[in-house]
Parts: structure tokens; C-alpha cells; sequence
């Protein structure tokens, strides 16, 4: 059992042990001499396709189990959230015998939710370019989960070693977006920053209260479906942060849509492209119901809408521009699309690229 990481409001170790708990066991074979030679092929296709260049060298591809994917998520978590704890600990400092009880019951709430979050994900997750979103940067690493990337290319039926290199063209374009874009760890980092420090700012009830009512509709599994679609996570939210939180999609739609785009259009010559495409899309829509709501409430729904967004709207610019004019969104922040703009592609390339061919 590892030892707690960290020692503030949010009990880490219960986190730690929860998510180890709801991992389960996973055995990887796969050889880390192929997966090297596999990676640096992947990234040499990658950096053929697109315009952009690192400015330095990639981190190195790890293989690891799902216990080592939580603590290493779990370890970046804790630090990203050290601050918004030391301010959380000092609101919930109540006078008498409860305020220890409440600081610990608090504790232990966070600690399972971020438990549940690491330990439903260990189990999916097949690789991860894992970079700090804190304000000060940390060397980025490449993470396989071994066991999960062999268990999967078995359930979808498709050849292990071309799916291994699908999947690592798709990691390596983050290790190219993130060595190549200065300014976009920073711009996701601030993003964090931002949604974290309203988050211990209060509670509007009567802005609650207003919003809450766009819940309400005639057929009641409507309204439950746009709670677990992340719905409710904005009735708490300002329309301060809510822009913030319309950002932040629109980035990660882009960064995943854009490795998304780059992992089948520099894989152009493998036979099983299409069959794996179409079976991974399959793969991550079609989940159980109980472990689609899980995944919902757990905020993880919004990750398979980064993906396939993301995806149409690169797609759609490079039918139009090629990847050069795609790879105008990484100019500056400005250049992300709107989440309007990601329904239309058209209009961003408008706003983008046209006052430029003109």
C-alpha cells in the first residue's frame, strides 16, 4: 500500500488506495524494445505530416501498470490542488469537537472522488502525454499503460503492433503540440488557475437558482441527460466562469481532435486504419450504461465529446486549407476557435486564414 501523498484537507491516501482498489490487476507484455523503435517511428510520421517542430526532445515513452498511471496522476493532482486546499482548510476551520470531524469527513469526500476518477480511468486509459498545469512547468512524460493497450487491441480484434503504433502517433503529436506551442501549457494552466480559484470563491444561490430552472423540461430523462452531460457542473458556475469553462473545451477539443486528425492521416498506409478506427469510435461510445453514467457524473463524458468535436472540426479545416492551414490554430491563443466556430468550420478559417489570402 503506498504512502499518503500529501498531508492537507483532501485525504490523498484514501484516493490512492481507492483507485488502486478499483483498478484491478493487468498483466503488459508488451516488450520495451519494440515499443521504443515503434514510438520513434510514430513520431517521425507524426513530425513528416504536420508543419510544427519541437524545439527540443520528446520524454521518453514509459510503460506502466494502472497502479503507477494513479499515483503518477494522483502525485500531479495533489500538487495542482495544494493551494485551493490551503484555502478550503482555512474556510472549514469550525470552532468545538465537529470541526475536526468535518475537516476529516470533507477530506475523505474529495479523497474518494478523486479516488473513483483515477480508478474508473486506470482501467481505459491506454496512453497519456502527462504535463504539469500548474504555473510552474515540470518535465512533461510519456505514459503506455501496458495492460490496457494489450487487453484492448485483444477486444477489438485488430493486429497488436499496428495498433500500438496508431496509438503512439496519436501521444507523440502531443509531445509535438506541447514542444512546439510555447505558449499553450501555459494558456491551459492559466485555464485551471482560473476555474480553481473561483471554485473557493462562494456560491451566487439566486444565480443558482435561475439557471437551474433551464434543467427543468417536460420529459424528465431529458433533463436527467443534460445533469449527466455536465449540465449541472454549470448551474454552479458564474458567467464568469462559464466562458472560462467554454474555453478550456474549446482547447482540449482542439489539442485531442488535432492528434486524433494526425494519428489516421500519418497512418494513411496501414491496412487495419479503418477497421481500428472504427472499432476504437465503437469502443468508446459503447459503454455499458452503468459505466457511461459513472463516467458522466465522474465529468469523464466530456472527453469522448473533445474527441470526436475535435476531430470533425480538423478534419473539416485541412479538407479546405491542408495541414498548413490547420496548423494556423497554434499561432496564438486567439487563433483557437470558439466553441461556435468548432460547429463551423468555416467560420474560423474565415477569421483566420482569409484576411491572410487576401
Amino acid at each position: 500500500m503506498p504512502e499518503p501523498l500529501g498531508s492537507g484537507l483532501i485525504d490523498w491516501g484514501l484516493a490512492s488506495r481507492l483507485g488502486r482498489r478499483m483498478a484491478g490487476e493487468g498483466e503488459s507484455p508488451l516488450d520495451p524494445t519494440q515499443v521504443a523503435t515503434t514510438s520513434a517511428d510514430a513520431l517521425a510520421k507524426a513530425l513528416a505530416y504536420t508543419t510544427l517542430e519541437p524545439t527540443g526532445p520528446v520524454p521518453p515513452v514509459e510503460i506502466v501498470s494502472r497502479d503507477e498511471w494513479i499515483d503518477s496522476n494522483l502525485a500531479e493532482l495533489m500538487k495542482l490542488m495544494t493551494p485551493t486546499e490551503e484555502r478550503l482548510a482555512s474556510e472549514v476551520d469550525l470552532p468545538g469537537p465537529f470541526g475536526p470531524i468535518a475537516r476529516k469527513g470533507l477530506g475523505a469526500a474529495a479523497g474518494a472522488e478523486a479516488g473513483a476518477v483515477v480508478g474508473y480511468a486506470s482501467q481505459r486509459v491506454l496512453g497519456q502525454y502527462q504535463v504539469s498545469l500548474r504555473p510552474e512547468p515540470g518535465d512533461p512524460r510519456m505514459l503506455l499503460v501496458g495492460a490496457n493497450l494489450a487487453e484492448a487491441a485483444g477486444k477489438l480484434g485488430v493486429d497488436a503492433g499496428a495498433f500500438l503504433h496508431w496509438v503512439l502517433i496519436h501521444e507523440q503529436t502531443h509531445s509535438i503540440q506541447f514542444g512546439s506551442v510555447p505558449w499553450l501549457r501555459e494558456c491551459l494552466a492559466g485555464l485551471v488557475s482560473e476555474l480553481l480559484d473561483a471554485a473557493t470563491g462562494g456560491i451566487d444561490l439566486g444565480a443558482v437558482i435561475s439557471r437551474a430552472k433551464d434543467l427543468v423540461t417536460p420529459d424528465p430523462r431529458a433533463g436527467f441527460r443534460r445533469i449527466l452531460d455536465g449540465e449541472l457542473t454549470r448551474i454552479f458556475a458564474s458567467e464568469d466562469q462559464a466562458q472560462v469553462m467554454d474555453r478550456m473545451s474549446a482547447v482540449m477539443a482542439v489539442v485531442e481532435g488535432y492528434a486524433e486528425h494526425v494519428m489516421d492521416a500519418a497512418s494513411i498506409a496501414q491496412p487495419e486504419l479503418e477497421t481500428m478506427r472504427e472499432r476504437m469510435d465503437a469502443r468508446r461510445a459503447q459503454r455499458t450504461s452503468l459505466a457511461d453514467t459513472i463516467a458522466r457524473f465522474l465529468g469523464l463524458g466530456a472527453k469522448l465529446r473533445q474527441y470526436e468535436l475535435g476531430k470533425r472540426w480538423c478534419d473539416a479545416v485541412v479538407a479546405e486549407a491542408g495541414i498548413a492551414g490547420l496548423d494556423r490554430v497554434w499561432e496564438s491563443p486567439e487563433t483557437i476557435p470558439s466553441l461556435a466556430e468548432l460547429d463551423d468550420a468555416n467560420a474560423w478559417i474565415k477569421r483566420v486564414l482569409a484576411p491572410t489570402a487576401a
